[in-house]
Formats: C-alpha cells, sequence, structure tokens
C-alpha cells in the first residue's frame, strides 16, 4: 500500500513537473513564432499554434514508443520507418502540388541553382557534382522535373533513408533517438532546400561511431572514406581528422596509419579532379571565396567581429560578447531542441547519481581526453566561434552538426543513467518519449510557422 502510494505520489510529481515545462517551453517558442506564416490560414492564432504544438508532441511520443515494439509479421518490418517514411511523402505532396507548408533557411534556392547552371559549389563540391549527373539522368531517361522540385524531394529522400537506416541499425539508443527527433532534423526531413540534408545522414553516423567504443576493423575503405569527406562538404575538414584519429588509436603501427593518411589524401585529390575539371589551384581559389572567409558581409553587425580576415571564427571579444550569447541560446534552442536544454539535466543528474564516479582517477581524467570528449568540444567550439554570416536565423541550419553532437552527448549520458538506475524498458520509452515530446512547440515555430528575431 505504501509503495503503490509512492509510485503515484512520484507519477503526479512527474506530470506536474513535464506541464510546468511544456509550458515554459510554448511561451519561449511563442515568443519567436510567426503566427502569420504558417501556410493554412486557420492556424494563424494562439490556439492554432498551441493545437499545432500538441499534435506533434503527440507524435514525437508515439514515435519514441514504436522502437521498442516488435510486429510479429512481416518479420523483417520496422514501425519505427514508418514516420520517416510519413515525412518523405508530406514532403513529395508539398513539392508536388507546389506548397509551402514546411519552411527552409539558409541559402535556400543556392542548391538549385547551381544543379541549373550544371555547376558544382567549390563548398559542397562532390555532393553538387553528383545531384547534377543524377539530374540529367533523371530528365533524359526518366521524367521532366524542375531543379526546384528535385532539390526538396532528393533531399527528403536523402533523409527518410538515413532515418531508417540509422535507427534500424542502432535500435532503440538515446543516443540515436534524440538527434533524430531534434528540429532542424525534423526540418531537414521535410524538403528543405538545402545541401545539409544529403550530408546530414552521414554526419550522424560517423559522429555516433567516433564516440562509440564499439569493436571494429580498419579497412582501407574507412581511409577513402576520411579523404572524400572535405570535398562531400568543406566543413567536414574536422570530422576527417577525427576519423583519422579513430582509427589511429586502432592501427596496430604508425607505418600502417600514415598509409592509410596518403590513400586518404589521394582520395581527396581524385575526388577534386573528378568534380572540378579546371583544376585544384582554381578549385582552392574559387573555395576561399565560397567560404566568406573574414569580413565578408556586413549583415547584423558582424562587420569587425572575426578573429582575422582569413577566418570565418568570432573574435574572443565578440564571441563573449552579450549580443552573441543570446544568438548562442536562440540557436541552440530552435535547432537543438530538448536536448541542448536537457544535457545541462542530465549531466547533473548524473553527477548526483554517482554515474560518472570513478575509483580509478588515471583511468578518469584518460575518459576526460578521450576521443569522443574532444569531439564534443570540438563541435561546442564550432557553435560558439563561427559567424552565421547570414544571422541566426536564416544561418540556424549552419550548425546542425553542432547541435546533432549536443543531442548525441545528452543521449549517451541518459542512457548510462538508465543503465545505473537499472531502468526497466517500459520506464526507458515513457521517459525519453516525454522528454522528446517537449519538442512540439519548438518544431512547430520552427518547421511550420517559422521564426523571427
Amino acid at each position: 500500500m505504501i509503495s503503490s502510494l509512492k509510485r503515484n505520489s512520484r507519477l503526479v510529481f512527474a506530470v506536474a513537473v513535464f506541464i510546468i515545462v511544456y509550458t515554459c517551453i510554448c511561451v519561449a517558442s511563442y515568443s519567436f513564432v510567426d503566427l502569420g506564416g504558417v501556410a493554412i490560414a486557420d492556424l494563424r492564432s494562439n490556439s492554432g499554434y498551441l493545437t499545432v504544438s500538441l499534435t506533434i508532441s503527440v507524435a514525437l511520443f508515439g514515435y519514441v514508443q514504436l522502437f521498442w515494439l516488435k510486429p510479429k509479421w512481416p518479420a523483417k518490418f520496422s514501425l519505427v520507418a514508418l514516420v520517416p517514411c510519413g515525412l518523405f511523402i508530406l514532403a513529395f505532396i508539398q513539392t508536388y502540388r507546389g506548397g509551402s507548408w514546411f519552411k527552409s533557411y539558409g541559402d535556400h534556392g543556392a542548391l538549385s541553382t547551381a544543379i541549373n547552371e550544371s555547376k558544382p559549389y567549390a563548398r559542397w563540391l562532390l555532393g553538387t557534382s553528383a545531384m547534377i549527373d543524377v539530374f540529367g539522368l533523371v530528365n533524359h531517361f526518366l521524367l521532366t522535373i524542375l531543379s526546384q522540385q528535385f532539390v526538396p524531394i532528393a533531399s527528403a529522400a536523402c533523409m527518410c533513408m538515413s532515418t531508417v537506416l540509422l535507427t534500424r541499425h542502432i535500435g532503440a539508443k538515446a543516443s540515436v533517438i534524440l538527434p533524430c527527433t531534434t528540429p532542424i532534423w525534423i526540418a531537414f526531413s521535410l524538403g528543405y532546400d538545402e545541401y545539409y540534408p544529403f550530408i546530414a545522414g552521414i554526419f550522424l553516423l560517423l559522429a555516433l561511431w567516433v564516440c562509440s567504443e564499439c569493436d571494429f576493423r580498419v579497412s582501407n575503405t574507412l581511409y577513402v572514406v576520411a579523404g572524400v569527406l572535405p570535398a562531400l562538404y568543406v566543413g567536414f575538414v574536422p570530422l576527417t581528422f577525427f576519423v583519422l584519429a579513430k582509427l589511429f588509436n586502432k592501427t596496430k603501427s604508425v607505418k600502417t596509419w600514415l598509409s592509410g593518411v596518403a590513400i586518404s589524401s589521394l582520395a581527396y585529390l581524385v575526388a577534386i579532379e573528378f568534380a572540378w575539371p579546371a583544376g585544384h589551384s582554381n578549385y582552392l581559389a574559387v573555395l576561399s571565396d565560397n567560404m566568406n572567409l573574414g569580413d565578408t558581409r556586413n549583415i547584423h553587425n558582424y562587420q569587425g567581429t572575426a578573429m582575422s580576415a582569413k577566418l570565418p571564427f568570432y573574435s574572443f571579444q565578440t564571441a563573449f560578447s552579450p549580443f552573441h550569447l543570446s544568438d548562442l541560446l536562440f540557436v541552440g534552442f530552435f535547432a537543438g531542441g530538448i536536448a541542448t536544454i536537457a544535457i545541462v539535466f542530465f549531466v547533473g543528474n548524473g553527477m548526483q547519481l554517482g554515474v560518472f564516479k570513478d575509483e580509478n582517477k588515471i583511468a578518469y581524467l584518460k575518459h576526460l581526453v578521450s576521443l569522443p570528449m574532444v569531439f564534443i568540444t570540438w563541435n561546442l567550439l564550432y557553435l560558439w566561434f563561427m559567424i552565421p554570416k547570414l544571422g541566426p536565423v536564416a544561418d540556424i541550419d549552419l550548425f546542425f552538426a553542432s547541435n546533432l553532437t549536443i543531442a548525441i552527448w545528452a543521449g549517451i549520458v541518459l542512457e548510462r543513467i538508465f543503465e545505473f538506475r537499472k531502468s526497466k524498458i517500459r520506464e526507458r520509452a515513457n521517459v525519453l518519449g516525454a522528454i522528446v515530446s517537449l519538442n512540439g512547440p519548438i518544431v512547430a515555430a520552427l518547421v511550420i510557422y517559422g521564426i523571427k528575431r
């Protein structure tokens, strides 16, 4: 009787805390939402925004529950695939009907322009070259389609495949569920008119691999992958170094690793030669211009804030200024969602429970400077110092890698708490579902209505 009363009181307390937190998130999101930006006129009201938020929250909670459901028939079917496939269908219908139901930010239109002109974009070299070829193949042999239609449909298809493959391969882990339910990941999945949806899945896969302790076999294929990453997206240069560092930890000799690095370098040069016929020198010249280094744009008072004329990062003085700190909170909240907020509470709760305690202090220090921690630190520094040249709203997708990394980190910590508490499957599903459902108001603002500052 007493134990039953304790359980009920804990449940009531948890529900009360959830309602309070959900209300706070609704209020915070509402402060920046553009009620007039939603495509359906009947939803341009406070009640409409709340209805959309609650609907998305329920859908997110249900999505998490699907990870623990095992259908008896057919054996190979995964219920988890229903949601990403449903998002792809919505994106396809939107594009087919010429609607604007879901918002895109960043350089929307730049990718379709590059495809129309058959001119690869240096910063996204390998990906744009591949899309130009695929677009030509589709138009010549399958059907006639505009580049403005091709990009959102192809980006939604890539996100759908990435989500299905990652969730099926890794399964019901918080470290994959939290990134795949961030507002920016959901935005990418709904026909996002930008390049990032084509590479987000690759980043998430490699980030999970870098942060994991799973065993693997070193192969030349991994070195080739490391080499082509900068050609795929120049912002993946640091990711290449982390992949090579991961391979170094597993390689038996330095000589073997240096041979692998040579393979990576050769793969990068071949990729440039293949995708940029004008040659390496011309590519580097165009690339430096495409990267908008230094104080290249007088937008949002960013002129004079760069660390140097050749770096895309804030100076230390600007990085800790009040206006930039508010931008950080804005981007972390609307792109990363609840994972950005929850990581502080997860780490604090883990420390209180003693989850991170290690009697061996040397082992504990090694953990603090381990490759995953260095990787997480780098992505936090990128989020902190990178200049969003289009402003924190238009360039909110620029920080997708950092937001996904924070979500992975939050998932890893939450998994350790679950294991420490010996949580049952139903408890894990409900707790994780409740956490993810808090993204509802944020997703509604970012994806359905649009945000403004």
